[in-house]
């Protein structure tokens, strides 16, 4: 037998051909894997590559990383979305950042050019030199001034000047005699009203003499802090230029009274102002037996008795009334406004010749001489515009003569069938005080139409229907309760009643934004509680302030026009309308009225009667329309009683109107149901047509 060996297969060749293939295979694996992984590896260091370049905010297109690999690809094109993104991004951000920096740059030049101007401000405050305080409204404190504000008031510094009040550097009391600091607040309250205001004004120094400037109040703001600018103009030397220059022009040398121009000035005044029944009286009085004390006694006596006697006349006549000497021994008293009928004016002027008469009977020290005078003093009487100057002086100069001739009684009036007359006015006064307690008025209205004809409000009318007396006339009780002090709580009772019908008027849709105009007396508006009393009438009341129109006269605007002002600006702030009745009739003057808080003019019915056939009516009604348009106002027409009234008032621009043409005063059910009535018909008839 052969060996084992020779039947084992020879596996040599076939192992190693095994292990060639294997390692064939294996360096074929390995090259494919090696491959496989570059294809992997270098994109994604090229995407790390790009993820380095992102980070360093390098946004940069590059070539396109690509892949045959699905989820490779897809990261490369995320990757690119990405960094497309965040470059529209940095780019947005540099353009916000551009725009930044121009608005930082600006805020920059705007804060250098603020800081520039209010340097420039401040130097011009401070350097000007007009006299310059800076008041807060409220304190009336000085908060600020310039060096030349300083030395107006002959002060060293400015600090001297501020945190001082307003009232510590003025005089106590101003030109019309009011306290310096209630003036104050009425001046500031009309710079804050109209934004600026311009008034003269007394201040002192510091040793207490006085000095008079104009003062312009300007209403500004700083910060947001309400603030006033007063700048000063020393007027001392013109004002005493122009008292030197009236008296002179004006007045008498040797007594200091008013001289005959004046006098005849002042007459010719009290007698335009006259026009709707206001009685006035002019007194002539004549020394008696002068002639015979400068014969006996010496002229220097004699202008020494005209000196002391005239001191104790304007010592007893009554305020706003004129005293004057006409020449050598006589002398004039004007009474006007004595808002009455004859009888009561009478009574007036009576009471004022008898304090003449006692005033006359004390002695007179004539250097070292006493000397006993006595006078002899006509009245005559005057409320009817047709009279003239010479006429009434004609009439006074009879009833002075008259007075001469009777050795018991030197006092004489024109009329003597007045005396009697004066006697029936007690009657009237108490009636009038029992009518208050037993509250016997009424209120009538007389509707107020535009120039189509319908009601846009109505005036308050007083009536008092008596017992005995019937209907008795405002024009009889009125003057009286205002010289018996019944006046008050009669015009409260007024003002209380109209409040309460605006009220009523307001629960009405048809009726709500009427208006009703109150007649204010010059007595009321002069008491220094008037506009408290407005105010708590309104509140207590709950009426507009906005429908309320209170009526003024001319003849109030005479006197203490600053404290006017003043009340007027305070109920103007709340709402309350102010009317001027009776324009034209007095003082019209356009200094005040362009500085009056006024809403309305209203044209006097004594125009209003004969514009037709008075030239000279129609010319001042005509000129009043005028006026009131160019001072923004408005005007109303009182007392038309005729279509061609009606129609010239129209053609003239006039589009308010009240009287009898469009309804008498009554009841205000009686009034409004008329006008109502017509309004809703004419309403109706416009819609058909």
């Amino acid at each position: 037998m052969a060996p084992a060996d020779d039947f084992t297969p020879n596996w040599l060749p076939f192992v190693m051909l095994l292990a060639g293939g294997l390692i064939v295979l294996l360096a074929t694996a390995f090259l494919i894997a090696r491959k496989q992984a570059f294809s992997i590896a270098s994109p994604l260091e090229r995407l790390a590559a790009v993820s380095q370049r992102i980070g360093q905010l390098d946004f940069e297109a590059i070539p396109a990383v690509t892949s045959n690999i699905k989820e490779i690809q897809q990261l490369a094109s995320t990757q690119d979305n990405m960094r497309k993104m965040l470059q529209q991004n940095q780019r947005a951000l540099a353009e916000q950042s551009d725009r930044l920096q121009h608005q930082v740059d600006a805020l920059q030049q705007a804060e250098a050019n603020l800081r520039e101007s209010n340097a420039y401000n401040k130097v011009l405050f401070s350097e000007s030199r007009i006299p310059l305080l800076v008041l807060e409204p409220d304190t009336e404190i000085i908060v600020d001034c310039n060096l030349a504000a300083a030395r107006i008031f002959h002060l060293a510094d400015r600090a001297s000047l501020l945190n001082k009040h307003f009232a510590d550097i003025s005089s106590p009391t101003q030109y019309d005699g009011f306290d310096s600091a209630e003036s104050a607040k009425g001046h500031i309250k009309l710079a804050q009203l109209k934004g600026s205001h311009l008034f003269e004004w007394r201040y002192t120094y510091p040793d207490g003499k006085s000095w008079d400037a104009e003062v312009h109040l300007m209403d500004f703001a700083f910060e947001s802090r309400p603030l006033l600018q007063a700048s000063l103009l020393d007027i001392t030397d013109r004002r005493a230029t122009a008292d030197e220059i009236n008296k002179l022009a004006f007045y008498d040398t040797l007594t200091r009274l008013p001289n005959r121009r004046l006098f005849l000035d002042r007459l010719q005044q009290a007698l335009s102002g006259s026009r709707k029944e206001h009685e006035g009286a002019l007194l002539i009085i004549d020394l008696d037996d002068f002639k015979s004390l400068n014969d006996t006694m010496g002229h220097d006596k004699g202008d020494l008795l005209l000196q002391k006697f005239a001191q104790r006349l304007s010592e007893c006549i009554p305020e706003g009334d004129t005293a004057a000497r006409l020449g050598s021994d006589e002398f004039v008293v004007i009474l006007k406004d004595l808002n009455g009928n004859s009888q009561d004016a009478a009574t007036v002027a009576q009471g004022v010749a008898e304090n003449i008469q006692a005033l006359l009977q004390q002695p007179f020290d004539l250097a070292e001489q006493t000397y006993h005078a006595t006078a002899s003093i006509g009245i005559a009487l005057f409320g009817n515009h047709m009279d003239t100057t010479a006429e009434l002086l004609k009439r006074a100069d009879l009833a002075m003569n008259q007075a001469k001739r009777h050795e018991q009684h030197n006092l004489c009036f024109f009329d003597p069938g007045i005396q009697d007359a004066v006697n029936s006015r007690m009657n009237l006064e108490t009636d009038l005080r029992q009518a208050i307690q037993d509250n016997s008025f009424k209120l009538y209205y007389q509707p107020q139409v535009d120039h189509q004809g319908c009601i846009i409000g109505a005036e308050a009318l007083i009536r008092w229907p008596h017992p005995t007396r019937g209907m008795v006339s405002p024009a009889e009780f009125i003057p009286a309760a205002e010289q018996i002090g019944l006046i008050l709580p009669i015009g409260h009772w007024v003002l209380e009643s109209a409040c309460q019908q605006l009220v009523l008027w307001s629960k009405d849709s048809v009726l709500e934004k009427m208006t009703l105009a109150v007649n204010v007396s010059a007595v009321q508006f002069r008491k220094t509680d008037f506009v408290k009393q407005i105010l708590a009438i309104l509140d207590r009341t709950g009426a507009n302030p906005k429908r309320l129109k209170l009526e003024l006269t001319e003849s109030m605007l005479l006197h203490d026009l600053e404290g006017i002002i003043s009340k007027m600006a305070t109920l103007k702030a709340r709402g309350v309308l102010f009317s001027l009745d009776d324009f034209g009739t007095g003082y019209s003057s356009l200094s005040y009225l362009k500085r009056l808080p006024l809403d309305q003019l209203k044209i006097d019915q004594s125009f209003v009667r004969d514009l037709l056939t008075d030239p000279n009516d129609a010319a001042i009604t005509s000129t009043i329309i005028a006026l009131a348009h160019s001072l923004g106002l408005e005007v109303i027409a009182e007392g038309v009683e005729t279509e061609a009234q009606h129609h010239f008032l129209t053609t003239q621009g006039c589009r308010a109107f009240q009287g009898y043409l469009f309804g008498k005063p009554g009841p205000v059910e009686q009034v409004l149901s008329r006008h109502i009535i017509t309004q809703s018909h004419q309403t109706v008839k416009r819609a058909l047509s």
